[in-house]
């Protein structure tokens, strides 16, 4: 007997779920290896304060870190989270994920995670 040339209702309801799920896995799986290689540090914290640039990128954001120090950064474009949705995170009491490198003195957050 040969096999149908169509895909059962369910299969064709789940497959869509599937596909975001997988992608939902991958986009969370960067190793931390790739941050220590292009010479960016990380820090895990909740957010204190943010001052947006302008809609899109933070002019400043301040963290508490776990280990339980205050950090401040400043960015040089978008970051990957607008300081709309930094600002959702410091309200729901949210961590965050900043990747940045060291500047003439300053953090320069480099990209922002949830």
């Amino acid at each position: 007997m040969n096999p149908p040339l169509f895909l059962p209702r369910t299969t064709l309801i789940w497959l869509p779920i599937l596909a975001l799920s997988l992608a939902g896995v991958a986009a969370c799986g960067e190793p931390a290896s790739s941050a220590s290689e292009t010479g960016e540090m990380q820090i895990r914290g909740r957010v204190l304060e943010v001052v947006a640039r302008n809609i899109t990128e933070v002019e400043t954001l301040r963290l508490l870190g776990e280990d339980g120090k205050e950090y401040q950064f400043t960015s040089e474009g978008f970051v990957g989270l607008s300081p709309s949705h930094l600002r959702e995170h410091q309200l729901f009491g949210q961590p965050v994920i900043v990747s940045y490198v060291q500047k003439g003195g300053q953090l320069v957050a480099v990209a922002i995670t949830d």
